[in-house]
């Protein structure tokens, strides 16, 4: 271990899937600079409990940038649990009704990066859509 480790993070931190669903969250939630209440209660719900996938999580974030961050969560997760991290990434950055930009952009990444196409994503996108639309009962 190097004198400077502690600073730049761990590159050899293992993934685990669970560890890479954190991650691929952490890099949702955090899209738009801001942590609010209710994301942080929505990666509790993920992490349950696990502090270990968290710890993990955070060292391979610090050790790497998003696109090898992307790289190393789509090499750790077979093609379900793709599909299922992208519809909680969905779920994730549409829970406030709003996709801001760059959570736009992260999912497009994620999706290229797990070779989803968007055809195979639209259900995803439309049972989530509708699932957050409250305006159906004002």
């Amino acid at each position: 271990m190097g004198i400077f480790d502690k600073l730049t993070g761990n590159k050899n931190a293992q993934l685990t899937p669970k560890t890479a669903l954190v991650v691929s969250a952490i890099t949702v939630i955090a899209a738009d600079g801001v942590l609010d209440e209710q994301e942080l209660y929505d990666l509790q719900k993920i992490v349950r409990g696990d502090k270990a996938s968290v710890d993990t999580a955070i060292k391979v974030m610090q050790g790497n940038q998003l696109p090898e961050i992307m790289t190393l969560v789509a090499a750790t997760l077979n093609e379900k649990q793709r599909m299922t991290a992208l519809a909680i990434l969905l779920d994730l950055a549409m829970a406030d009704g709003i996709l801001a930009g760059n959570e736009q952009k992260i999912l497009q990444m994620y999706m290229e990066k797990f070779g989803i196409s968007e055809t195979a994503v639209k259900p995803i996108v439309d049972a989530i859509a509708l699932k957050n639309d409250f305006s159906v009962f004002s």
